[in-house]
């Protein structure tokens, strides 16, 4: 009888210490640290087109396919975010220079929204 009393009260602990780790919500670090890292991204106009885009510490940046600077740049790009804003800083082929600013819509844990001048959407997943 103790025997199943002590296997009840194991199972009831086991069970009450897996739902704590659930029921914590993620709280997403500043957007400043939370775009490090390498993202998956898609446009809200063309949802299938999907580029990879890496943000270092170092201020670098890295994309595959153009989404956020284009396909016609030098392979150093820079990044920079300030409160909730992004900024991308680079270099195009033809020697001149850009600098593009996006808004930050939603920052959250695995996710990020960019807002594009009021005409699209990038919508960051964490890869």
């Amino acid at each position: 009888m103790v025997k199943r009393i002590l296997i009840f009260f194991l199972v009831i602990f086991i069970a009450s210490a897996c739902d704590k780790d659930k029921d914590e919500p993620c709280v997403p670090p500043a957007f400043a640290k939370n775009i490090l890292g390498t993202w998956l991204g898609s446009l809200e106009s063309s949802p299938k087109h999907t580029d990879e885009l890496s943000f270092l510490e170092d201020g670098t940046f890295t994309e595959s396919g153009g989404m956020l600077f284009g396909k016609q740049n030098e392979p150093i790009m820079t990044w920079t975010a300030e409160k909730d804003s992004l900024k991308i800083s680079g270099k195009f082929k033809n020697n001149t220079n850009a600098v593009y600013a996006f808004s930050a819509l939603t920052n959250a844990c695995d996710s990020i929204v960019l807002d594009v001048e009021g005409i699209d959407k990038i919508f960051l997943k964490r890869k």
